[in-house]
């Protein structure tokens, strides 16, 4: 009777959205369910394909960059708190980012919207604005060296 709760409990979280091995595994010690039931769910959940954090890692960084331009790092960061193991995060990043087109975009946009912003202040607040949200500083610096 117990492993069915841990199944219908894993069933009911994924309804909600999708997780990642590590999340799961964390979800069923929060409420301390049996280790070996821990492991039994989690082999029937990864062997029936309910769990991925390939799939995962990509559908989170797409979905991410949906909303709006964020980088790597921003990315990277995030993945990590999702508990993705650091090879399918690297994986997944170099598959999925091509900041340099990104961050042009977003330059282009700010460049827009802030023309009341002086001259002088110019790079220096681009600059704050692209690494907020998580851009490599050195392509940061090539493309606003491209746009200013």
């Amino acid at each position: 009777m117990k492993k069915l709760k841990i199944l219908e409990y894993a069933f009911y979280l994924l309804e909600l959205r999708d997780r990642s091995i590590g999340e799961m595994e964390e979800k069923f010690r929060r409420k301390e369910f049996d280790p070996k039931e821990i492991a039994e769910t989690m082999k029937f959940l990864i062997d029936k394909n309910f769990l991925d954090d390939e799939k995962f890692a990509a559908n989170f960084v797409r979905f991410k960059k949906s909303i709006k331009p964020v980088g790597k790092y921003y990315l990277q960061q995030k993945l990590v708190a999702k508990k993705i193991p650091k090879e399918i995060i690297e994986k997944t990043l170099a598959e999925n980012i091509d900041e340099a087109s990104e961050i042009a975009e977003l330059a282009d946009r700010w460049l827009t919207k802030n023309t009341k912003v002086p001259k002088e202040k110019i790079y220096q607040k681009l600059t704050r604005h692209l690494l907020s949200r998580g851009f490599e500083w050195e392509k940061v610096r090539e493309v606003i060296a491209e746009k200013l």
